[in-house]
């Protein structure tokens, strides 16, 4: 789903789509079509949205963040810009409220944020700013917030001291122990057992 909505935003080719998915062209097309017959206001309004930026040479977030265009614009960057600037929207509201309410985050990581809380009722006071912010950047629509936590540190289980976030990806898995293995080989940290 992932790959058709990209597809879609961006203005893929159907060739490119089919590649994506490791599919037959026909079979990227018919995705495509059938999303355009199902979907036909969201392309009527993707259309009106990208006419309209060309004729004034820009376009504006949710919160009226302009994108200012050159006399010859790239049309994926109108289509995606929707996307990018709704989740930039929401990041940023969500980072003020959190701070407002002492919920400061260590770093704000592409579309995600960096916390180290003690308890649980921050993290689910967390949670609830970032839906709040979210619903008032979607117009009401309800967004749900991903939790990537240490493992042991799940919701309702008790906290780890000093247990650290780890991706789960065999590449960043690699990355991290190439990591280890030259602050041990430099002293910087001592040898695991």
């Amino acid at each position: 789903m992932k790959a058709l909505y990209l597809a879609i935003i961006y203005n893929m080719s159907v060739t490119s789509l089919g590649r994506k998915l490791e599919r037959h062209p026909l079979i990227a097309s018919s995705l495509i079509e059938n999303h355009r017959r199902a979907y036909a206001r969201f392309w009527l309004w993707r259309e009106q949205r990208l006419q309209t930026a060309m004729l004034e040479r820009r376009i504006e977030s949710v919160f009226g963040w302009p994108l200012h265009l050159t006399s010859s614009p790239n049309k994926r960057t109108v289509y995606n810009f929707s996307s990018q600037s709704g989740g930039a929207e929401m990041l940023r509201l969500a980072a003020c409220r959190l701070c407002d309410a002492d919920l400061v985050p260590i770093m704000l990581v592409h579309d995600g944020i960096l916390f180290e809380f003690d308890n649980e009722n921050e993290v689910r006071h967390a949670i609830e700013i970032m839906k709040g912010a979210g619903r008032d950047v979607c117009n009401n629509l309800e967004i749900s917030v991903d939790i990537d936590q240490p493992p042991g540190s799940e919701l309702g289980r008790p906290f780890v001291r000093g247990a650290r976030y780890a991706d789960k990806r065999d590449v960043a898995k690699a990355m991290w122990a190439t990591i280890m293995k030259t602050l041990e080989n430099i002293g910087a940290i001592k040898k695991a057992a």
